[in-house]
Order: C-alpha cells, then structure tokens, then sequence
C-alpha cells in the first residue's frame, strides 16, 4: 500500500504499524524487539511486515507491503524517539502526509496518534506479549463516525 490519501483510506490500519513496534525501549528489552514482525491477517491477497531497529533511545521502524494493489513491494519508514512528538512518514524516501506521535508508556506499552496532513486519523495502543511474540494493537479510528475500532496481531518471524 502506498502510503498517500486514496492509500491510506484502502489500508488505513497500516499507518498504525507503527505504535505495535515502538512499545519499549528499556534496558534488556531491546532484544524482543528489534527483529521482524507478521501481521495475522494481511491486506487482502498480500503480506505486511515490520522491521523494528534500535536508534539510540528510539526506533527506526521499516513496513514493506506486498499486495495486489500495489506493484512490487512498498516501503515506508519512521523514525521516532518514542517521546510523543510527531514525526513523518516516509514512503519508498518521500514524506507522504502521514505523522506519528508514539509515546512510551511502560516496558509493554504505548500510545500513537496517527495523523494525516495535520488531521487526526486514530489512536493506537500497542501490547507486547509477556513472551515477546505477539503484539497487539487496538485502534480508534477518529476519522470515522461512529469511531470504529480494529485490533490486529502481529507475530514476531
């Protein structure tokens, strides 16, 4: 999925990726998540995956979206201090519209607000399994109303 508008409205969760990868960053936590990350249930007919790299006391975040909607395979990138502050998206190097604010909570949480071209879409908190293999995300998507809400589950590959 590209991430730009008509994108994004086709695939809206993706966007939230991005809070499931940035839910700790604490001292002997590193290692359950740097690695890749499966999404169960993919856009129809393709395959969604997560990159999570340490970045100082951040994350650098990499989805690669393989789809029948989108030729080859798309990548987007973020690069969050996982302070709250928005940050851009990046798709195939070019910014697309999209910002992320995620902030840590604790050494299993965070919360993201997903916003595009300064309006808010939704808000996502992320949960990593106790084990660190699954994370999961629930999301309230503002721009639609009545709010709906998605959860998704990613495995660790």
């Amino acid at each position: 999925m590209p991430f730009t508008i008509r994108p994004f409205r086709r695939f809206p969760s993706m966007a939230f990726v991005v809070c499931l990868l940035s839910l700790s960053s604490l001292v002997g936590a590193e290692s359950l998540w740097s690695g890749t990350w499966v999404l169960r249930e993919p856009p129809q007919g393709g395959r969604l995956t997560m990159t999570v790299e340490e970045v100082g006391s951040g994350w650098k975040l990499t989805y690669k979206l393989v789809g029948p909607a989108a030729p080859g395979t798309i990548v987007s990138t973020v690069l969050t201090p996982l302070d709250g502050k928005d940050v851009p998206v990046l798709v195939e190097g070019k910014p697309s519209g999209q910002t992320m604010g995620i902030k840590k909570i604790d050494s299993r949480h965070t919360v993201g607000v997903v916003k595009f071209q300064g309006k808010e879409m939704g808000i996502s908190k992320g949960e990593l399994s106790p084990n660190g293999k699954v994370l999961k995300v629930e999301t309230d998507y503002a721009d639609s109303n009545p709010i709906r809400k998605e959860i998704q589950y990613w495995d660790r590959q």
